[in-house]
């Protein structure tokens, strides 16, 4: 998928990106590290294993006050993403909210071993759904983490990583909150990015219904999400772009309703009207542009339904 048309949208959700994409850097130390105070917030340096034996390396935020916490971990679209650091980011919104924060290097990048960004081979979004797994399973070791309140934030790229790490979590992810996520097939989705014209920035002038025939005709392929989704049990929040050129959302909604009328009613979605893949509005098709959608309000909220 392409990103740069949601640069903004890092900011409010905090990312940054880095050039590295296979990381060979020496192993961050395992567990949770020593605790940083600042004058609005803590920080703790955690690392992980993945599921082949990489190790992660993330940093945990918590409220400034101790006590104890929700938290969410953060997993962000197909490019070389790092953590975000606290300046920048939306972290202190959520930890407004009594909601930790756990962001980290992506498999590859920054300080994270492993290899970055081989979307095709089959098995890289179950890797990549065993270290955010992983990852939940480390900061709820915290003690002054709620383990039973400890959800996941994907984007993009999320909607197919998050569904393997809740499908196989055993109870350990309480919710997860997918924005732009395809719930169709990664060969679905690269074809329908292909017919928009959004992997050039220009609109090919196809109608959404000829695209949605193209789709039909010519089937799933490459990595499924919906035996995963079919296996989730956590509350999950999906948030999409109407007029999104990455990702069809007609055919993603759909799989949800179908989910959703087969007795899954922790799932919900919403929406943006007029709002691209980056949940801009009169945005260009890659370009950030227009005013970004502030959904932050709304998944609070729904947070607050989920673990009371």
């Amino acid at each position: 998928m392409k990103y740069t048309r949601i640069v903004g949208l890092m900011f409010l959700l905090g990312i940054v990106a880095l050039e590295s994409c296979r990381n060979k850097v020496y192993p961050a130390p395992l567990g949770l590290g020593d605790e940083l105070t600042f004058d609005t917030h803590r920080e703790v340096e955690v690392g992980w294993e993945g599921d082949d034996g990489a190790v992660l390396s993330g940093t945990l935020f918590l409220p400034k006050d101790r006590g104890i916490y929700a938290a969410i971990i953060w997993h962000f679209g197909s490019n070389k993403w790092t953590r975000s650091p606290f300046d920048n980011s939306a972290a202190n919104r959520w930890l407004n909210q009594g909601i930790a924060v756990l962001t980290y290097d992506k498999r590859g990048v920054g300080r994270s071993q492993g290899e970055c960004c081989p979307f095709a081979d089959e098995g890289y979004f179950p890797l990549l759904g065993g270290d955010v797994l992983s990852g939940v399973r480390l900061i709820s070791q915290h003690p002054e983490i709620d383990a039973t309140k400890v959800g996941a934030f994907g984007f993009s790229q999320g909607g197919w990583v998050l569904p393997v790490a809740a499908a196989e979590s055993d109870g350990d992810i309480a919710f997860t909150i997918i924005g732009s996520g395809p719930t169709v097939t990664l060969g679905e989705e690269l074809l329908y990015s292909a017919l928009t014209g959004e992997n050039e920035c220009q609109l090919s002038g196809r109608s959404l219904e000829e695209i949605a025939q193209i789709l039909e005709d010519d089937g799933p392929s490459l990595f499924d999400p919906l035996p995963y989704l079919q296996q989730m049990g956590n509350p999950g929040l999906w948030i999409y772009g109407e007029n999104d050129l990455s990702v069809p959302i007609p055919q993603s909604t759909a799989i949800l309703e179908e989910l959703i009328n087969e007795g899954r009613k922790p799932f919900s979605y919403i929406v943006i009207p007029d709002a691209n893949h980056g949940w801009v509005v009169d945005g260009g098709i890659c370009a950030s542009g227009g005013d970004i959608v502030d959904m932050l309000p709304q998944i609070f909220a729904w947070i607050d339904e989920q673990i009371q």
